[in-house]
């Protein structure tokens, strides 16, 4: 008689969860999955425990720690090779969460998607650019060249600096040079 309170009992949660989980919104779902995952588990230990079975689970963790150190290390070594992949996943989540964004932004303020510029970043004028490279309105190609090196590299994203400083020295650079060039 008690299995089959408990199984009603567990049968009620489950569609309780099932229909919660067809309410919710997209972003929540995964945080809602991974909060009744662990609810579970603690509940399968009370269960284990109040049965006198918890002795199978200690036996279950202590084979199971040695192949996860196992597998740490193997990962660890190939953490190089694996870390620029991670890093390239990550920087095109961060864009697609700045898009989203800014086009909730411009259907906020009433602005059609026509007019919605793709760069955030402000046109670039010759007077900005001599002064981000700090050059006089006659330099040379390599006193340009030699002051967007130096600043590159203590500004560049993979030192320590913005993606943006590096964008608008960029940017500074083509504009003067194709000033030189035009």
């Amino acid at each position: 008689m008690g299995r089959i309170i408990l199984l009603i009992a567990v049968a009620i949660f489950a569609w309780l969860a099932v229909q919660k989980f067809k309410y919710s919104p997209p972003e929540q779902r995964r945080k809602l999955v991974i909060q009744w995952v662990l609810i579970a588990l603690a509940l399968g230990a009370v269960l284990l425990a109040v049965t006198g079975r918890l002795h199978w689970v200690g036996a279950a963790v202590a084979i199971v720690l040695p192949i996860l150190n196992r597998l740490w290390r193997t990962f660890g070594r190939h953490l190089p090779w694996i870390a620029p992949l991670i890093a390239k996943h990550a920087q095109a989540r961060t864009q697609k969460q700045q898009e989203k964004s800014q086009r909730a932004r411009s259907e906020e303020t009433g602005e059609g998607q026509a007019h919605a510029k793709p760069e955030s970043e402000p046109q670039l004028t010759l007077a900005e650019a001599r002064k981000i490279l700090s050059v006089p309105a006659n330099a040379s190609r390599e006193e340009i060249i030699g002051a967007h090196r130096k600043l590159i590299q203590k500004f560049h994203p993979d030192r320590g600096g913005s993606d943006y400083l590096a964008s608008r020295i960029n940017a500074a650079k083509a504009l003067l040079l194709k000033n030189l060039d035009g």
